[in-house]
């Protein structure tokens, strides 16, 4: 081979090793760091699985049942921070009653001597309700006077500020304790029954109970009075006579109007007939009083001339 051709072969070897990379100088991929795996933290699961709260509220003294699954001799129920005293019927059912404690709404729930506790609820606690349990007397005559007019309620959650309402109206009233409360039935309301309500100053108010007012006359004894030359006077007495009651002698009423017998009014418990007998001759008499709304007595039979 010719000087000038070995030349150039033993260049083109020298380039070709010098731009072939070599092993050192191989280029490295950058490698992705690891993700460290998400894991999440739940919540251990509660022991207990509560269906229904009936009531869902109420005020002290209210009976309160939890009916679901889960429960034991050692579950509590609590309302906020406090145990309650808890009868546990069964492990599907667990009763209490609300405590004495201020209206407001409280967080209920249940609670294991291990601290196992379950989902919590809601529970509003309303203001005790103001309860009649019974009235004395429940009738007052309509013309009975003050002292015979006074009457008695008895119950329980009752205040110092309770009102008395007498037919959706508040009368004055007089607060004896939380179970008693008494009122002056009004002269001037009407006669038949009417509705007595205890409304408490936060509004709460009791159901009703029925009073009666009779305006039946009734006539209670009939005596004679004074006696002239010729008449005499029959003096009737009882209750709940009126201005404008008529008398009815044997079916015969009495009018004023004409010369001979006449009634005078006194006052609601007494009622004088003056009688012109036609002889003195004693006989049966049958004496009745009529109101003028059409109310009647009772008839009452006496001996008189």
């Amino acid at each position: 081979m010719k000087p000038f051709a070995m030349a150039v072969l033993v260049l083109a070897a020298l380039v070709t090793v010098t731009v072939a990379p070599s092993s050192a100088a191989t280029v490295k991929k950058p490698q992705k760091k690891p993700v460290p795996a998400v894991t999440s933290k739940e919540e251990p699961a509660s022991p207990y699985t509560i269906l229904s709260i009936i009531p869902s509220q109420g005020e002290p003294g209210k009976r309160v049942s939890l009916m679901g699954s889960g429960f034991s001799a050692d579950t509590l129920a609590w309302l906020g921070t406090s145990a309650i005293p808890t009868a546990v019927i069964s492990d599907r059912q667990i009763e209490f009653e609300i405590p004495k404690v201020a209206p407001g709404l409280y967080a209920l729930y249940l609670k294991r001597q291990d601290g196992a506790v379950s989902k919590i609820y809601n529970f509003p606690i309303l203001a005790p309700k103001p309860v009649i349990e019974s009235i004395n007397p429940d009738t007052v005559f309509g013309c009975a006077p003050d002292q015979e007019r006074t009457v008695t309620l008895s119950g329980r959650n009752f205040q110092e500020s309770s009102a008395v309402q007498f037919d959706g109206g508040a009368i004055r009233s007089m607060y004896t304790s939380p179970e008693a409360l008494s009122f002056t039935v009004p002269h001037n309301v009407l006669g038949g029954q009417h509705n007595i309500q205890v409304k408490n100053p936060d509004d709460m108010v009791s159901g009703s109970v029925a009073f009666y007012i009779d305006m039946k006359p009734v006539i209670h004894a009939v005596h004679q009075g004074e006696e002239r030359v010729n008449t005499y006077e029959l003096i009737l007495e009882g209750h709940n006579f009126q201005q404008g009651s008529s008398v009815v002698i044997d079916g015969r009423q009495v009018y004023n109007n004409t010369d001979r017998d006449k009634s005078r009014f006194v006052n609601c418990s007494r009622i004088i007939y003056e009688r012109y007998p036609y002889d003195r001759t004693p006989k049966t008499l049958r004496i009745q009083v009529v109101n003028p709304n059409g109310e009647e007595s009772p008839v009452v039979t006496i001996t008189a001339p």
